[in-house]
């Protein structure tokens, strides 16, 4: 089971239509996979260790209903 990620609820991307700022826990390895888009930092490692190693959080963009993720961006500031 998985943590709810509650993605619809995350900030807007002010540049792209559709997609919401938040914390990726994703595979970096292949074949890549993104598990969800979390609001919170600690909730996503908490997912990355139950998946394991192969799996890392990141800070990035994604497209609500995908597996469209973009990462190695800054935090927003403020």
């Amino acid at each position: 089971m998985t943590i709810r990620s509650l993605a619809k609820n995350l900030p807007k991307d002010p540049f792209k239509e559709g997609w919401v700022f938040g914390w990726g826990v994703l595979r970096d390895r292949h074949p890549w996979h993104l598990v969800d888009v979390y609001a919170d930092h600690a909730i996503a490692t908490v997912e990355v260790r139950r998946r394991g190693a192969d799996y890392v959080v990141e800070y990035g963009s994604h497209r609500l209903g995908s597996d469209e993720f973009v990462c190695g961006i800054s935090l927003p500031e403020g």
